[in-house]
């Protein structure tokens, strides 16, 4: 029998890799926000260059698109 907390298939195995996945996705997003505040880009859209709302930056302030580039 194998033991649930090194058994890489056991369902709480995959929960902690969804959430490391997800974890390093956000922390990725928030890499590329301090890259676009060194560049200067930072607020704007990157489809149309538009200025991005304040209140979306202080809600999400990784965001890279205006609402209506969001998908």
């Amino acid at each position: 029998m194998s033991d649930p907390e090194t058994d890489l298939s056991s369902p709480a195995a995959a929960d902690e890799r969804a959430e490391a996945a997800s974890l390093r996705a956000e922390l990725d997003a928030v890499e590329v926000a301090l890259t676009r505040l060194d560049d200067g880009t930072y607020g704007t859209c990157e489809v149309c260059g538009g200025s991005l709302p304040d209140e979306l930056l202080a809600r999400t302030p990784q965001t890279r698109l205006c609402p209506d580039h969001q998908i």
